[in-house]
């Protein structure tokens, strides 16, 4: 696995293999047990050598990709999620590229026993704008994108997200009840929301608007916890809040979007505002969660009440994309139903 996640024709030395086999094995290899081990692969056509270095053959790929399913728990996890990084995006490329497409993203990488999210390159944020840039992060072990809510120095989001994020104590089941509830009033104000799975515990709803203006009477929602700025960002943040207190009136005492005191929303599900805000940051549709494994995968509203995480997996993401295409599909609608009613609650 270790030469597997390497990119097509990189050799590596003996001593980098020799690390990582001792790491992954949980105890030391001296150099004469690595060299014999990779002997035996190069008669079996699975490895290559050249001048001390080795690579995977594409017969080792090949041979690797029918293997790992049968030893996958016993394999360094974190580097599995990276092979079937590289193997799964080049499937779902399209997607990929439509969504990050003039805005900046943010990367996370992926490492043994750590991770971490990348916002710049150097001096400059993030920008996916094609296969290529893709492939160079999953090529330094970058398996999740996550683009910002605006495109770049836009001063309003192109996306209204709420983003459902269960306390620890909320059945899954209550969660899709809940995100349901939440589909149902947008389209009442005849929004047309586009759903998917979060890749972890959670799920997102997205919606987009035809251009508009702040309205004019607009004054932002009073907060105990902060002093708001009256501007796009701010409405769209109300927008989620309002959305909450309608979906409060149907299921009472189970949702909230008070972010703080996390340890006070442990049996609520958050619907949480704070993500639209400038540099604010979302997970893409069909990319992959960094701890999970799994994908943000896409969903109608009639596969919500029978969907079960395992069903994101990479695999059979991959298979739907080649079948249906991109199906996280955002149409502008009219906004001035709800916006007018939002406005008016926040002056409540």
């Amino acid at each position: 696995m270790s030469l597997a996640i390497k990119r097509r024709g990189k050799f590596v030395d003996l001593g980098h293999i020799r690390e990582k086999v001792s790491r992954d094995a949980g105890r030391k290899f001296s150099e004469n047990d690595i060299k014999g081990l990779l002997s035996s692969l190069i008669k079996k056509g699975i490895v290559e050598g050249a001048k001390e270095e080795f690579a995977i053959t594409e017969a080792g790929r090949k041979y690797f990709d029918k293997r790992w399913r049968g030893i996958r728990k016993s394999l360094n996890q974190e580097y599995l999620k990276v092979y079937r990084a590289k193997e799964y995006y080049p499937q779902v490329m399209g997607a990929i590229l439509e969504i990050c497409r003039d805005r900046w993203v943010s990367v996370f990488r992926l490492f043994t026993g750590k991770a971490w999210l990348q916002r710049k390159l150097g001096p400059k944020y993030i920008t996916i704008r094609s296969e290529k840039d893709v492939q160079f992060w999953l090529d330094i072990h970058g398996i999740d994108f996550i683009p910002y809510v605006h495109k770049i120095n836009s001063d309003k989001p192109d996306w209204l997200v709420l983003d459902f994020d269960a306390g620890k104590n909320v059945d899954f089941e209550k969660t899709k009840k809940v995100v349901g509830a939440a589909f149902d009033v947008l389209r009442g104000y005849v929004v047309k929301p586009a759903l998917k799975f979060s890749g972890s515990r959670g799920f997102q709803i997205w919606a987009a608007f035809k251009p508009h203006e702040l309205p004019k009477d607009y004054a932002p929602k009073k907060l105990r916890t902060e002093k708001r700025k009256r501007n796009m960002f701010t409405f769209y943040s109300d927008i989620v809040r309002f959305l909450e207190s309608k979906v409060s009136e149907e299921i009472p005492g189970l949702t909230t979007s008070e972010t703080a005191k996390k340890e006070a929303r442990e049996s609520k599900v958050l619907f949480d505002a704070s993500i639209i805000k400038q540099m604010g940051d979302v997970r893409a549709p069909y990319s992959m969660h960094f701890k999970t494994g799994l994908v943000s995968m896409p969903l109608g509203l009639k596969e919500l009440r029978g969907f079960k995480p395992e069903m994101a997996d990479p695999d059979l993401v991959a298979k739907r994309y080649t079948g249906r295409g991109n199906e996280f599909l955002l149409e502008p609608t009219d906004g001035s139903k709800l916006f007018g009613e939002v406005v008016s609650w926040c002056k409540g």
